[in-house]
């Protein structure tokens, strides 16, 4: 028999049961890619995490992030969740004040910060990937009617688009908090547009309104890899600070933040920051906070 220990953390979480639940395996190895999707499955969260050694120079390891639809490269709450319980399980040693994480992902090795006080990890903050915005979608329409809302309900001057910190997401900015509260997404519909994007991609609906002391109120539908809806995407809240920067409507703030996952009832808060050159977003920071939840075992043949 083999065992495996794990951790259940909530991340972009205020408190324990909110934000969004993560499942962290620090010492994977032995687990087979097939083993790594099944264990995923059983976890049936929207990703769980393997933690390997690192195959990059100067990484201090290496993230596997599995959904129940299979692998992905890069994705902003499971970055966040793994790096604080790396540095929890040992892997990565503490100190008070800034503590730099390397974490190899798909894309690449992206740098993490934990920020510590009075020995306890406050904060984790990641620098996500080259930020990219596409053209605006040809059928705007065809996205609102997948979404459940009518055309005229797409916020007025802003456009659905593209846009990538390392994950592609369709941003959909909407007119009001009461549009993005009634979405009723076909998930057929929705996957066959987020197919011809990418096989990763997801859709990122928000508004500039907010239920709480937010900028930002966002829903996350990732149809293709069996996610009815996220609480909290790190990798699509990253993408929309992009789109935001891009159009020049970014929250005249060093750290906007975005609420979501309230319509299912794990709110989350996720801090983002886009440093911008010459009206062009260059680097997109996420941050939030994580909570543990549960420590187990799981035991294999």
């Amino acid at each position: 028999m083999r065992s495996y220990d794990f951790w259940r953390v909530d991340v972009f979480a205020a408190r324990p049961l909110e934000g969004n639940p993560l499942a962290v395996f620090p010492r994977a190895e032995g687990l087979s890619e097939e083993e790594m999707l099944a264990i995923a499955r059983e976890m049936n969260l929207s990703e769980t995490t393997f933690v390997l050694p690192s195959s990059k120079a100067g990484a201090n390891y290496r993230n596997r992030i599995f959904t129940p639809g299979g692998e992905i490269p890069f994705a902003g709450h499971p970055s966040l969740g793994t790096a604080y319980v790396a540095a929890m399980d040992g892997l990565v040693p503490l100190h008070e004040g800034t503590v730099p994480v390397r974490q190899e992902v798909g894309i690449g090795v992206l740098p993490l910060e934990l920020d510590v006080r009075d020995g306890r990890i406050d904060r984790v903050v990641m620098t996500q990937g080259m930020p990219r915005v596409r053209r605006p979608v040809r059928d705007p329409a065809r996205v609102a009617q997948a979404l459940g809302i009518r055309a005229r309900d797409l916020f007025p001057g802003l456009h659905p688009q593209v846009a990538s910190t390392g994950a592609p997401s369709l941003q959909v900015p909407v007119r009001s908090l009461e549009v993005v509260q009634n979405l009723s997404p076909d998930p057929r519909i929705l996957g066959r547009i987020l197919a011809r994007i990418d096989r990763d991609a997801g859709a990122y609906v928000f508004t500039f309104e907010a239920e709480g002391e937010a900028d930002l109120h966002a829903r996350g539908f990732f149809p293709q890899h069996g996610i009815t809806e996220d609480p909290a995407t790190g990798s699509a809240a990253g993408a929309c600070g992009a789109y935001l920067a891009a159009n020049r409507r970014l929250p005249a703030k060093q750290w906007f933040v975005i609420e979501q996952g309230i319509e299912i009832h794990h709110p989350s808060r996720i801090e983002v920051s886009v440093r911008v050159e010459r009206g062009r977003p260059r680097a997109v920071l996420v941050a939030g906070k994580v909570v543990p939840v549960m420590r187990g075992t799981l035991t294999l043949a």
